[in-house]
């Protein structure tokens, strides 16, 4: 299997869906031209946080070959054993976790001095959207008044979660996901047969990375006895309240989040078949099948609950912070009344 969506090669490099993005700010650096604020933005799952690592292995690189990091130079052993005196990782301190205004602040040490090595100076700093306001505010002085080479490489999942004083100071780099053949090319590539692969990236919105680690064991069954709860969830065989206990917190395999993507993925499927008269998955069709009324009017509630999902997703990751037993709950019980 491919390394998990955080996991980076020692000298990291762009993976093959970013050969665009890569070669035009390797061009924007090589004539001297790069901003001093980067915004990485674009659904988790698409590499991402490898991207920006590899910009800054470049970035530290003292002899680049081939528009990369050439992995022998002084910079990048220092790279290699993470004690790089230019390069600073700001990262929430729990998986999870806020991005602190003391951490920001810190950053000022950083900054403020000249490179020990006379180069670029890096701070790679993720999730962004994991920023308070006051941290946000904190950065936003170091980006009103930069200090010279100093390069701020900000990665996130979710740039609405951000100031728009923040995102304007920044040159945003946008990944869409990639094309359905290179994404299933690297996933085969990682020992994916090609139906485990499809169905992966299916359920993953295309990101293939995402795809890679959902298509564990682990995260199989989980996303399997999810579908089955909400099965026996339309049949009446189970309650709603009883299984919002078990789904509010699903464990490490997948996020509460993820769920709910999932859940939107399935939705979407059945209404692709009621609208466009096509199959799905037998689980799925099941389900459709139990849907009170035909027609298109059966599919209005369908859609109601859909935009449901997004706006709960929507609160999970944009750091409101709902109580999430409630927000389970609420999802449930209107599914279930989709059924009666």
């Amino acid at each position: 299997m491919q390394p998990e969506p955080t996991d980076s090669p020692a000298i990291p490099s762009p993976l093959p869906w970013q050969a665009e993005p890569w070669q035009r700010l390797g061009a924007q650096w090589r004539a001297g031209r790069c901003p001093h604020a980067l915004l990485f933005s674009g659904q988790g799952g698409l590499g991402k946080r490898r991207f920006a690592e590899a910009f800054a292995a470049l970035s530290l690189c003292d002899q680049p070959r081939d528009g990369l990091a050439c992995g022998s130079c002084r910079g990048c052993r220092l790279w290699q054993a993470g004690s790089h005196p230019d390069f600073l990782r700001v990262e929430p301190e729990k998986p999870g976790g806020p991005l602190k205004v003391e951490q920001i602040r810190r950053l000022g040490g950083f900054v403020d001095r000249t490179s020990g090595r006379e180069g670029a100076r890096v701070v790679w700093l993720a999730p962004a959207e994991a920023m308070n306001i006051n941290a946000a505010n904190a950065l936003l002085k170091n980006l009103e008044e930069p200090s010279a080479s100093v390069i701020f490489l900000l990665i996130t999942d979710s740039p609405s979660g951000l100031l728009p004083t923040i995102r304007s100071r920044c040159q945003s780099v946008a990944f869409p996901a990639p094309a359905e053949e290179p994404a299933l090319r690297w996933l085969h590539e990682g020992g994916l047969d090609d139906c485990a692969a499809r169905r992966a990236l299916a359920v993953a919105g295309g990101a293939p990375l995402l795809a890679a680690r959902l298509a564990e064991p682990e995260s199989r069954e989980l996303r399997d006895q999810f579908l089955a709860d909400l099965t026996a969830l339309a049949q009446g065989s189970t309650g709603a309240v009883a299984l919002a206990g078990r789904w509010e917190t699903p464990g490490e395999a997948v996020e509460l989040s993820r769920l709910l993507q999932f859940w939107q993925h399935w939705i979407a499927q059945m209404l692709r078949a009621r609208s466009c008269d096509l199959t799905a998955d037998e689980e799925i069709m099941a389900l459709l099948q139990r849907l009170p009324g035909s027609g298109s009017d059966s599919l209005r509630p369908l859609f109601g609950f859909s935009d449901q999902l997004q706006q709960a997703r929507r609160a999970l990751l944009g750091g409101s912070n709902p109580n999430k037993r409630l927000l389970v709950e609420e999802l449930l019980i209107r599914w279930a009344k989709l059924y009666r």
